[in-house]
């Protein structure tokens, strides 16, 4: 029989901590400039280390039990199931990660997820569309030019206007991807799938209206919108990104006023202008199929996602006109 050779003896004789690990996982996506990944990584491992008490959480503890009591834990306190998803799905990379690390002791004997092991668990998020109505009552509102709530309005509108846009592609959309009437970009939350959408959209007069107000070639940085020009050529990514979730949480702070000042219930945010678009479609006959294409999905259950409400909606109107 083989003998282990003695770098086989040391790996498994090591003892990889989530910190340690972890943070060199965190160090090569900021590497990558993907500091949403990054933000993501160090957020789930603040989680598992605060739940399991000190920061010498070994990788080869986080077994199916572990996972398991800390779930039981986690919503037990009231949290989320899908925030718990998030960090899971986090820990299951890393540990994806290490696996295939010679530098670790981790073997895919002890990999805890999958079909034999812990199961990560989602409830289907509801989506939060608005009518139309609202739409106008927003577009009606009388703000000052030039105030606040009035630009916020305006990447709002715009947003809808452009099949319910990312407000991160509208920070970051550049001038030159107005051509001929249409506006050419690819999603930037996207950008290194192997199905990433291009989009070709046409401009709409509303949309051209926001867009001759804000966008100037000759002066604007090579971006469309205020929202990131003064920082567009800065060197430090991480200090972009940071900057931008800082601008994207006042967005949708000046949303939730807007919102507010028509009565809307639940908080305007950038994800109702998305919603808002796919559902209105659905309603004016459109098919899952083209709204899914004009969205940007690349599978067919991400566009079924957004309208399990909308379907609930139509079969009770259809059970009321059976039954009155």
């Amino acid at each position: 029989e083989k003998l282990p050779s003695t770098n086989e003896l040391n790996r498994h004789s090591k003892q990889t901590t989530l910190t340690v690990y972890g943070n060199l996982v965190i160090a090569r996506y900021k590497k990558a400039n993907r500091f949403g990944m990054a933000r993501m990584f160090h957020d789930a491992i603040k989680v598992f280390i605060k739940y399991h008490g000190n920061d010498n959480l070994l990788l080869s503890d986080v077994d199916e039990t572990f996972l398991e009591d800390m779930e039981a834990y986690y919503l037990g306190k009231g949290h989320k199931l899908n925030s718990l998803a998030g960090y899971m799905r986090a820990m299951r990379r890393i540990y994806n990660l290490a696996i295939k690390d010679k530098d670790t002791e981790l073997t895919e004997a002890q990999y805890p997820f999958g079909r034999n092991g812990y199961s990560i668990r989602t409830e289907r998020a509801k989506k939060k569309a608005i009518k139309l109505d609202a739409i106008n009552d927003i577009r009606a509102i009388d703000y000052k030019p030039g105030s606040p709530l009035w630009h916020h309005r305006n990447y709002f509108l715009f947003m809808f206007n452009m099949r319910g846009m990312n407000f991160m592609d509208l920070a970051f959309l550049t001038t030159d991807a107005i051509q001929d009437g249409r506006l050419h970009y690819k999603r930037r939350k996207t950008r290194r799938g192997s199905t990433v959408k291009e989009f070709n959209i046409k401009i709409t007069e509303e949309a051209q209206r926001i867009l001759d107000y804000y966008a100037d070639p000759k002066k604007d940085e090579g971006l469309a919108f205020p929202i990131m020009r003064d920082v567009i050529n800065t060197a430090d990514q991480q200090y972009v990104y940071d900057l931008y979730q800082n601008r994207l949480r006042n967005h949708n702070r000046r949303l939730a006023a807007i919102g507010k000042s028509i009565g809307l219930e639940d908080n305007l945010t950038t994800y109702v202008a998305r919603h808002t678009f796919a559902t209105a479609g659905l309603h004016k006959g459109i098919s899952k199929a083209q709204i899914g294409d004009m969205l940007g999905h690349t599978n067919y259950y991400t566009t079924e996602a957004y309208f399990d409400d909308f379907d609930k909606e139509i079969l009770d109107d259809a059970a009321d006109k059976i039954l009155s």
